[in-house]
């Protein structure tokens, strides 16, 4: 057990005096970002409770197999009686959600990202955690929250998406158990993994081909880039290219691989991964977050070129 038992059971009275509840999480939602919001939000609903999910940000295409889509939907309130933040613990990272938060009449924040601030009425954030969706499951376990095998793969897909399928060195024995506990709940894993690791479409691949053909290398790390341009001369979108900088991380002598996206209006999204060392500081110190060895931040700059070099000087500047 991860959760303080005073926390959850704070959390249990908050649901239970909340006529509605929301759940939002961050903006570019991942596998375990919107597994743990659609798994939680069914729980409630299952426990008796109006949960709406806040749609507030597109789905990459790679997710859209996931069950329960339906519910994260841009169809929602201005406040609502318990607002709960999942897979986030800073405030600026709810896009458009932010309002809803502040005018909500309580909010708590369950995540497990490493130096969230965030203030809210209850904050569960466990950052020896692998994924949201294994501190959701330890929620709706423990207070006895209905857990059916859509919840179960719901939670298994973004266990599986957050652990680099159970790869990364924060994944213990709990996670294996959780895993194991899910499956016999029906947690349908082939129907994941067929969906996550089977079926890449071909136009994908070329993408993240010529990606990885135009990497740069310095040393022990290795920088690639994700234009608009290259996302257009493809017809994929930017979320395809995330791939990409887990498999130049992957190569033998690299330990930090840096990936820059263009996403238009002088932002650029960077993302970083390594094999030991604490990327996320970095991240942090500009103004981003996520894990140790996977995390990212924004660049802001008048152009691709520009934003390219900063994030190589910063890139260059990651002891390891």
């Amino acid at each position: 057990m991860k959760i303080n038992n005073e926390k959850l059971l704070k959390l249990k009275e908050l649901i239970d005096q909340a006529e509605t509840i929301a759940i939002a999480s961050h903006v570019n939602p991942d596998g375990d970002n919107i597994g743990s919001s659609l798994a939680f939000a069914r729980s409630l609903r299952n426990y008796g409770k109006k949960c709406d999910v806040i749609g507030h940000d597109e789905i990459d295409n790679y997710l859209k197999f996931l069950p329960d889509l339906k519910y994260y939907s841009k169809d929602y309130k201005d406040s609502y009686d318990l607002f709960l933040i999942l897979d986030c613990s800073e405030i600026n990272r709810i896009g458009k959600a932010v309002s809803i938060a502040e005018n909500s009449k309580k909010t708590a924040v369950i995540d497990h990202h490493v130096g969230g601030k965030i203030q809210s009425d209850l904050n569960i954030i466990v950052d020896d955690s692998p994924a949201t969706c294994e501190l959701v499951y330890e929620i709706i376990d423990r207070l006895d929250f209905p857990l059916d095998e859509i919840t179960a793969t719901l939670l298994f897909a973004g266990i599986v998406t957050d652990t680099g399928r159970f790869m990364y060195a924060d994944v213990s024995e709990n996670t294996f158990n959780i895993a194991g506990k899910l499956s016999t709940k029906g947690a349908d894993m082939q129907f994941v993994y067929k969906n996550l690791y089977q079926s890449k479409p071909i136009n994908v691949m070329k993408f993240e081909n010529e990606m990885i053909s135009n990497a740069e290398f310095f040393d022990d790390k290795v920088f690639s880039l994700a234009s608009i341009d290259l996302v257009e001369k493809h017809k994929v979108q930017m979320g395809d290219a995330e791939n990409v900088v887990n498999t130049l991380r992957d190569l033998e002598g690299i330990e930090i691989s840096m990936l820059l996206k263009e996403y238009g209006e002088n932002e650029y999204k960077i993302s970083l991964r390594s094999k030991d060392v604490d990327v996320s500081k970095t991240a942090r110190e500009n103004g981003g977050g996520g894990h140790i060895r996977a995390s990212g931040f924004s660049i802001f700059e008048e152009n691709l070129e520009k934003a390219k070099q900063k994030a190589l000087e910063i890139l260059k500047n990651i002891d390891d």
